[in-house]
């Protein structure tokens, strides 16, 4: 009778307990269903501090207060839950103190590295930024029909925030652009700072409104003050017996732009010999094909033999 008695209240304990936790299981289901996937994916984060290092030999001493999310948890961020167009050469993206990656109003900053070649100091002394700013415009058609298919409004027209420079202090291209929206939504503020390498560009890009360029200014000075790169890595190091140069040309995306390299102009002409070659074949295939079909229509006559001469 004891032991009955003991088993009953060690069940109703149980039962208990179970209730409890079912009660603060579905608690913590309820909070998650409240969220949509972007907030859930952003909740997953995790932020370095710190001096890191982001790859093709840059470094970043992140700035007191800031976090940084390394290159695979950026792309989540700024292609799938902001939308923007693949991006493979991101490194970061840098959070200023009391900002969210899904704020509506991020004003952190997209790093990434444009692996281009290098751009000599006299050529990008010579930029034409009103020819440039003509490319970028033609290019806004291709773009467009990205941001379409995310159910993004077009870009309507583009113009310099400020006249781009290029400062030779510490070989660094500055300029910002003011996009401009064809169903009437506000102006975006587009600011970036490119600071050239032995091999290519570590670009720092912050986007805005136009009246935030003051306060961005600041911040892009704070940030890129504390990037610099590794041994062997720098401007200064470029060998023009082994390394590359660049043929400098912009092209348009969401955040920033990238450079033009010789790779993507052989990448650009095997494909066009591989069309050529492929269109040759299925031609000489064609010909084949009715020679052969034509040949087998020709009537074939063969020998009769009179047998009344034997």
């Amino acid at each position: 009778m004891r032991t009955l008695y003991y088993s009953f209240i060690m069940c109703c304990c149980l039962s208990v307990s179970l209730q409890v936790l079912g009660l603060s299981r579905e608690d913590s289901l309820s909070k998650y269903d409240k969220l949509d996937s972007s907030e859930i994916i952003a909740a997953s984060f995790t932020y370095k501090v710190g001096e890191q290092e982001l790859g093709q030999g840059a470094i970043l001493c992140v700035p007191d207060g800031y976090r940084l999310l390394d290159a695979r948890q950026s792309r989540l961020l700024v292609e799938n839950i902001w939308g923007n167009p693949e991006d493979p050469n991101m490194l970061g993206v840098l959070l200023p103190p009391k900002t969210a990656p899904t704020d509506k109003d991020f004003s952190g900053f997209v790093i990434s590295f444009e692996p281009s070649g290098h751009l000599d100091e006299q050529e990008a002394g010579k930029i034409n930024y009103s020819r440039l700013l003509y490319t970028m415009k033609e290019e806004l058609k291709t773009y467009n029909v990205l941001r379409s298919r995310h159910g993004e409004g077009a870009i309507h027209s583009m113009d310099w925030a400020f006249p781009p420079y290029f400062d030779k202090k510490n070989h660094s291209l500055h300029w910002a652009r003011v996009l401009h929206f064809a169903d009437k939504r506000p102006a975006i503020l587009n600011y970036e700072v490119r600071f050239l390498s032995r091999s290519g560009a570590l670009c720092f890009t912050a986007v805005g409104k136009p009246t935030d360029m003051a306060r961005l200014r600041k911040q892009m000075e704070l940030v890129t003050a504390a990037a610099r790169f590794s041994a062997g890595n720098s401007y200064t190091d470029f060998n023009p017996r082994t390394d590359v140069a660049a043929q400098w040309t912009p092209e348009i995306t969401m955040v920033s732009t990238s450079i033009l390299s010789v790779d993507k102009l052989l990448a650009g002409l095997r494909s066009i010999l591989l069309t050529v070659l492929v269109s040759l074949c299925m031609v000489l295939f064609v010909y084949i094909m009715q020679y052969y079909h034509h040949h087998r229509r020709k009537p074939t006559y063969r020998k009769m033999i009179d047998e009344r001469l034997n």
